[in-house]
């Protein structure tokens, strides 16, 4: 690993040999975010039915579980240097996921939805798949910034990067282009977490701002939740990153203070999320953060599949009861795709390529 600094403290805890060592609180953390995950899609075709509980289910999800989920693979990113070296060869994996995901995902959304094109377009993404694709790319601009990473001069530059994407996305306008819009959007949350350490973690917690943040992290998802359907729904495309040339016109002149406002409040909510972690061994929840990938790769596909055979069309959105099902039917999915035989799969998927890579220093 470099040497960021000559001072002992700005070398970061859990980092040895190149390597982060695993954290079991960001475990948990991932364990809880992907079972978000798949809650919030499996609700999401019951959207339009637009009530209450619905709007404000899936927006109290969507507010901050992909902020907080680009954060942790920030953190994790310090993996991709190894000895002072960058391993280009995670950018292939994260390619090589992505496009079998996005093959996947064109076969089953086709089955789902009717199939609009006769092959997959792999140059535009918004939907699930834009996450590897936006991880590829974030990789890409580590050497850019590792020099930051561990010094004082980390804390403006991640300022910089909040305000500074907030009105870069006015003269950028590239949409769902090599997932642009999510990939500028969510960037800044990455670099906070590649930036951090498990010591400014162990500040934070331990810190007089922990109590006010957790207080705003509570109010937020009260407010989401009671408010989304009456009062908050039409600025609801911020929560997904959405290029800003997708909001109505009326909207365009303050849309940089509905992100900045959201950044806010999708951190904060993070960190109240992080915060209330245990760090210790979760039972199953630690399991599912270290097997998110296959958890994140299926239950995709496998909502589509159910929506194909009218597993949507008994149910009705407007029951609670209904709501309660899918929700609990989502945790079950998830635990049972986090499964260790499914991870020895997802294992040889993931190293396809990684005799080459091994060969040529990639890894």
């Amino acid at each position: 690993m470099p040497r960021n600094s000559g001072k002992k403290q700005h070398i970061p805890q859990h980092v040895h040999h190149g390597k982060v060592q695993r954290d079991m609180r960001i475990d948990n953390v991932r364990g809880f975010l992907i079972i978000l995950v798949v809650i919030g899609h499996f609700l999401l075709p019951f959207a339009e039915a637009d009530t209450r509980l619905i709007d404000g289910l899936i927006y109290i999800i969507y507010i901050f579980h992909m902020p907080c989920f680009v954060m942790i693979s920030g953190y994790y990113a310090k993996n991709v240097y190894k000895g002072g070296r960058f391993r280009w060869g995670k950018i292939v994996q994260m390619i090589w996921l992505y496009f079998v995901y996005e093959s996947v995902i064109f076969i089953t959304e086709g089955m789902a939805y009717g199939f609009t094109s006769r092959f997959p377009d792999y140059l535009h993404e918004s939907g699930a798949p834009w996450y590897l694709l936006s991880l590829s790319i974030w990789y890409m601009t580590l050497p850019l910034f590792q020099r930051f990473r561990g010094k004082k001069s980390s804390v403006p530059v991640t300022i910089l990067m909040f305000i500074g994407v907030v009105f870069l996305r006015y003269f950028i306008h590239m949409d769902c282009l090599f997932a642009m819009d999510r990939t500028l959007a969510f960037l800044p949350f990455f670099y906070l977490g590649f930036f951090s350490s498990q010591q400014n973690l162990d500040s934070y917690i331990m810190s007089r701002f922990k109590k006010p943040v957790d207080i705003i992290a509570v109010i937020t998802l009260i407010i989401v939740l009671c408010f989304t359907k009456n009062h908050l729904l039409k600025y609801n495309l911020v929560v997904y990153g959405a290029d800003y040339k997708r909001y109505s016109a009326d909207m365009y002149n303050y849309i940089w203070l509905m992100n900045l406002i959201w950044y806010a409040l999708a951190l904060a909510v993070s960190l109240g999320f992080i915060g209330a972690m245990l760090n210790r061994r979760m039972a199953i929840i630690s399991g599912l953060g270290r097997n998110t990938l296959q958890i994140y790769f299926l239950h995709r596909p496998i909502r589509d599949i159910l929506m194909y055979y009218g597993f949507y069309e008994r149910l009705d959105p407007f029951s609670r009861l209904d709501v309660l099902f899918l929700v609990v039917f989502s945790i079950i999915l998830s635990i049972v795709l986090g499964a260790g035989f499914i991870s020895d799969i997802f294992k040889r998927l993931r190293m396809v390529f990684d005799p080459l890579l091994e060969k040529h220093g990639a890894l």
